[in-house]
């Protein structure tokens, strides 16, 4: 009676936080100001959107066409002309009447100018816009006076849109609101230039300066680290290479699973901080409104969000997950490696090759721009020809057939070469995790790869699966959220096991409620590939399946909020040790729990098509991804990297680690609900100068957090070198990780360890 009190009198307290803790701000129903902040008084397209068309025709949108001179003479003036098509216009044409159609342009160089009265130039403005006139055409034309200079080359950036005054039924075909719009650059160059991808001047994009700065670092520090040792040892460079070969070779050969442990966890790390760079890109562009080319162009932002996303969920979450299942996983279950060592070799060696293959976009013309999430028709349609967008199809079917590798190779190993006692129930709810999380895997994987296949189908040779006539781009929705949602819990479910470990550890208990921790976790597999559809409530899906999925959704928090209650309880009954892991876990869960608030707020209908591609979305998956994964596995770092080294990291460095990680990261992130809630959407590449100061308190704390994560690198390296001695088992951990030396010897156990049960022990004794 009394447990069932209290579990009423905190799930009373759950909603009353979750009432309280939900942001607050002014909505702006017609959303934010794409283009550039001082167009709000512009007439006609500086309150459309830019991109997507309308959700209901998504194929129809317009159609833009600048018409214009081969190349250009410094100082010449030129006669261009503008024309659009599609949009309802098309559908319903009116012969007379108002809002035919609607422009906004812009050229990065040279000086435009009205001909006629259908064009209008704003005072002190620099772009062109149709006037009230001119919204009844579909044609305008203007002038252009070029440059000084004939050797650079001229962007033209246009956004289009067709607007039927007459379409005002819902059941019009033109759609309710009738509003098709679009944008496209022109490049114009000067007759003693050449067009090149992603700058005006052949000079290098910001996203390729980081590629190449990290190749520069790179190289820099090699030849330091060689040169220090042939002056400090005396050494010939033939010696010192030979040295450096005998220390790597073992690397490249091993099929020792702590040794892949340690190069996923490395990897995954370094791509973590690459993403994390390509982030801070993102948020320097939107510390204020910027125009095209500013810092980034349109199109290159295009490509940072995108190749941000996939660097963050493929090759950083994933592979450290993999990391730490591949070094602890055998630990756990008493094996002295993995089922299949070669096979895991193969799996860790596709991760960087895959992770190659998808920058290799930056060296192509631009890399993928399509979003992580590669909707058709961006990554299919007539539009979609950059060739980094193939290398990005290709990088992720490579990274897809190593995790499923990888997923066979840990089934296989915990289901059939557990140490004698170690039965299923009696595992360590890290390696359950991981069980959970590789059935997931397999389950979702390869619908994922046969979308992967079928896109690049497309756009090899022309297919017509996700665009042209009689195509489906909802399809790929489907195919690819089916193996997106659980994905989510693919990398949030190990995190869960690690905080299992460390909270049990210290405080001092086993974990409360282990059973129901195991029920919990695959519950929400389960429930995980039938909670996609919440991605998908504005394609105007079917209303009986929007509204399971909604149920559905909101069902999935009971496991989840069986886990936390769990912890909490475990720590209620315990003698709490707080130190630099038990920190890191604590913040995770608080974090987590604010992200999981979200996501019930995103799971009902009304309010997600409120919020639908707003910044309040960005800041829900960054506090369950950065605050729930990243958070847990730098926990994780800290707490098995005694066992991984021998050696202790230094604990004062750890705290500040915390602390400047945890505040930075919910000053930069929070107020992202409250600009999301404001109207401002994600993927864009400017907003509206409203929320200029917010953004840009969220940019400078961003960029904080990033330069926060540098006291950790410097903590792993200095600890490495200088931590003092940890011993066999320095927290007096429960696992059977613990019972080995730290670090483990070559075949982890010298004896394969039986697991006894305390309990039977006893009795057997009496």
């Amino acid at each position: 009676m009394l447990r069932s009190k209290l579990i009423g009198i905190g799930i009373l307290l759950s909603i009353i936080f979750a009432v309280t803790a939900v942001p607050t701000g002014e909505t702006n129903p017609g959303g934010i100001d794409p283009s550039i902040s001082s167009l709000v008084e512009a007439n006609g397209c500086s309150c459309h959107n830019i991109g997507d068309g309308d959700m209901n025709n998504p194929n129809l949108a317009v159609i833009l066409n600048l018409t214009m001179p081969s190349n250009f003479t410094a100082g010449e003036t030129y006669t261009l002309t503008l024309n659009i098509s599609g949009g309802p216009n098309d559908i319903a044409p009116m012969v007379e009447g108002p809002n035919m159609g609607g422009f906004m342009l812009k050229a990065s160089s040279g000086v435009l100018t009205p001909v006629d009265d259908n064009v209008w130039k704003p005072e002190d403005a620099s772009y062109l816009t149709h006037t009230e006139d001119g919204n009844n055409l579909r044609e305008w034309s203007f002038n252009w006076t070029a440059p000084d200079s004939d050797s650079i080359v001229t962007n033209f950036m246009v956004y289009g849109n067709s607007v039927n005054g007459n379409a005002k039924d819902p059941s019009d075909n033109a759609g309710n609101s009738g509003d098709y719009w679009n944008s496209a650059t022109f490049a114009l160059a000067g007759k003693n230039a050449q067009i090149t991808d992603g700058s005006a001047h052949g000079e290098l994009s910001g996203p390729k300066k980081v590629v190449y700065g990290f190749g520069i670092v790179f190289i820099t520090l090699a030849v330091v680290v060689v040169g220090y040792r042939m002056v400090d040892q005396d050494e010939s460079l033939e010696e010192v290479m030979k040295g450096y070969w005998k220390w790597i070779y073992p690397w490249l050969t091993t099929t020792d699973h702590k040794y892949i442990g340690t190069l996923y966890i490395v990897t995954g790390f370094a791509w973590f901080f690459i993403g994390g760079i390509l982030g801070l890109l993102i948020r320097w562009q939107l510390y204020e409104p910027r125009v095209d080319g500013d810092f980034l162009t349109y199109q290159e932002y295009n490509s940072t969000f995108t190749m941000h996303g996939t660097t963050m969920i493929f090759m950083a979450a994933m592979p450290i997950i993999f990391g730490f299942a591949n070094y602890l996983i055998p630990l756990q279950i008493g094996a002295r490696d993995l089922a299949f060592p070669r096979l895991n070799s193969f799996g860790y060696w596709l991760l960087p090759t895959g992770g190659i293959v998808l920058y290799m976009g930056y060296f192509t013309g631009g890399a993928g721009d399509v979003g992580w999430t590669g909707y058709a028709p961006y990554s299919s349609g007539a539009s979609a020809t950059r060739p980094g967008t193939d290398f990005w199809v290709a990088g992720q079917l490579m990274l897809g057939a190593s995790s499923t590798l990888t997923a066979v190779n840990f089934l296989v190993t915990m289901l059939r070469m557990r140490a004698p006692g170690v039965s299923l129930m009696k595992m360590p709810l890290f390696a359950w995790s991981i069980l959970v999380t590789v059935f997931l895997l397999l389950l979702s994987i390869p619908v994922f790869t046969v979308a992967l296949i079928l896109l690049m189908a497309d756009r090899t040779f022309g297919s017509l699966y996700f665009s042209g006539p009689d195509s489906d781009p909802i399809l790929w929705q489907h195919l690819f959220w089916y193996f997106g949602h659980p994905e989510v819990y693919i990398v949030i479910l190990p995190a869960f096991g690690v905080l299992s470990e460390i909270i049990s550890t210290f405080s001092r208990r086993p974990i409360f409620g282990y059973t129901s921790m195991v029920y919990a976790m695959a519950t929400i597999g389960i429930i995980s590939f039938v909670v996609y559809g919440h991605h998908m409530f504005t394609t105007g899906a079917d209303p009986l399946f929007r509204f399971i999925v909604m149920l559905t959704t909101m069902l999935v928090a009971v496991p989840t909020g069986i886990k936390i209650f769990n912890w909490l309880a475990t720590m209620t009954g315990g003698s709490v040790v707080l130190n630099t892991p038990m920190m890191f876990s604590l913040g995770t869960i608080i974090t987590f729990t604010i992200g999981g608030i979200t996501g019930i707020i995103l799971a009902s209908i009304p309010l997600d098509i409120a919020f639908h591609d707003t910044y309040f979305v960005v800041a829900h998956f960054h506090y369950v991804l950065i605050g729930g994964t990243m958070f847990s596995f730098i926990a994780g770092v800290y707490y098995w990297f005694p066992k991984m080294t021998g050696k202790m990291m230094n604990e004062k460095l750890g705290i500040i680690h915390f602390a400047t990680t945890f505040i930075t990261f919910n000053a930069a992130f929070y107020p992202m609900h409250n600009v999301g809630i404001s109207g401002m959407p994600r993927r864009y590449a400017t907003y509206d100068a409203s929320l200029t100061e917010l953004n840009q308190f969220i940019s400078i704390f961003a960029i904080l957090f990033g330069l926060a994560q540098l006291i950790f690198v410097y903590n792993v390296f200095y600890s490495y070198r200088n931590g003092e001695k940890a011993g066999d088992n320095p927290w007096n951990g429960w696992s059977l990780e613990w019972a080995t030396s730290s670090p483990p010897p070559e075949n982890s156990f010298i004896e394969i360890p039986t697991l006894l049960d305390a309990e039977e022990e006893a009795k057997k004794s009496e």
